[in-house]
């Protein structure tokens, strides 16, 4: 039976609320493999140190103490470092063999683990490159300081290295990889887009989910499902907004981060009426909530240098909503939204008025959303499933 370790900063312990890393863990569980997730507590809130079984799956829970989650520079610095060792003290006593690690980026939450498994347990290594993060750092003003940088990327060039293959979810991110680190051999790299288990769209009563979460019974909802932080600039979102007050559309935000109170702020001060803030919802509840919408929204700040491939995106092919992206200039996603799923429409995301046109086209045409969204659909089947992606990973073997 072949043992593997996924090791990530991710992993909820809710069944009812899956995110990629579970999706890959029981999709590999299913097949037969002894996996065991090593889950580090990176936010303050994610669970305590422990170890148990969660749904089939052997998981072992790393978290510091609470004083190293206090944001402060130093603090921060400590929990880079001593995540890893404390990381490395639990695997040692939990895990007794080991014939792959899956390790998703950034690595300066797991640097050494690579090594570590392979002078242990002699193991492949497999590192799915979802970011590059000292770019993001970069172009978000998060680091100003060149040195800073420059050490933050020469770790991370140590950490890729140190894998034996790395997944890129695009062909413009394998591009990006090669421009601006030094990798050894093309044979390293594999496409490997983010996944899904593909399941069916439950079928909702759009009108009383709209009543119980106090939505307009009549018109459309462009919802936005997901993270409000500075990678995202949902100023532009509100900006599309303000431009579209004519329509008969709302848009609807739901989840939380460390700019949604500014946001709710910004949107007061707008005298935006046709704008409704969610808090964030369960999982089941959340799929429930876009389907009573008629639009998915998805945002990135202009600012960004590095590809990505939103995430929320499957959500909405998933249900067949057809997406309106405010994308930044370097991500490849738009074309593939357009040309490749025939999904929905881009723009760059500070190109407000381009938005609030392809806005209004979507809004006036319901049989144009119904295409798109059923476009969506068969891409998501096609395309993303959990099943394709295991067993790239596991070929490392």
């Amino acid at each position: 039976m072949k043992k593997v370790c996924i090791l990530t900063t991710k992993y909820p312990q809710d069944a009812g609320n899956p995110w990629l890393t579970n999706e890959l863990a029981y999709s590999m569980r299913d097949s037969g493999v002894d996996v065991t997730v090593v889950a580090l507590s990176w936010l303050n809130d994610d669970p305590a140190s422990s170890v148990g079984v969660e749904n089939g799956v052997k998981v072992i829970r790393v978290k510091l103490p609470a004083i190293l989650y206090k944001k402060v520079l130093v603090m921060t610095a400590l929990k880079i470092l001593l995540f890893p060792l404390l990381a490395m003290f639990h695997i040692w006593r939990q895990v007794s063999s080991c014939d792959l690690l899956v390790a998703n980026t950034p690595c300066v939450t797991i640097f050494g683990m690579s090594w570590f498994f392979k002078l242990r347990y002699r193991a492949r290594t497999f590192l799915i490159l979802w970011d590059f993060f000292p770019f993001y750092l970069k172009d978000l003003n998060v680091v100003r300081n060149r040195h800073t940088f420059n050490i933050l990327r020469y770790l991370e060039q140590l950490m890729y290295d140190s894998f034996d293959k790395a997944g890129c979810m695009t062909r413009r991110n394998e591009e990006f990889l090669k421009e601006n680190y030094h990798f050894k051999s093309d044979e390293k790299i594999v496409k490997l887009p983010i996944w899904a288990k593909i399941k069916a769209a439950p079928i909702v009563d759009k009108a009383a989910f709209r009543a119980k979460y106090g939505l307009p019974q009549e018109g459309v909802l462009a919802v936005y499902g997901g993270a409000m932080s500075i990678v995202q600039d949902l100023s532009n979102l509100l900006a599309v907004a303000h431009k579209s007050r004519h329509l008969n559309v709302t848009f609807v935000l739901i989840g939380s981060g460390t700019e949604r109170e500014r946001l709710i702020e910004e949107a007061k001060s707008r005298g935006l009426q046709n704008v409704i803030f969610l808090n964030a919802v369960p999982r089941d509840e959340y799929e429930k909530l876009l389907q009573a919408c008629d639009i998915g929204l998805i945002f990135l700040s202009h600012k960004l240098s590095v590809p990505s491939f939103p995430s929320k995106s499957l959500d909405y092919f998933k249900l067949s909503l057809p997406v309106l992206a405010g994308l930044d200039a370097f991500t490849d996603f738009g074309p593939t939204l357009t040309e490749q799923a025939k999904a929905g429409f881009y723009a760059q995301s500070n190109n407000t008025h381009e938005l609030a046109r392809l806005l209004e086209k979507l809004v006036s045409d319901e049989a144009l959303r119904s295409r798109l969204g059923k476009n969506g659909r068969l891409y998501y089947e096609v395309e993303f499933d959990v099943e394709r992606v295991k067993t790239t990973i596991l070929s490392t073997i």
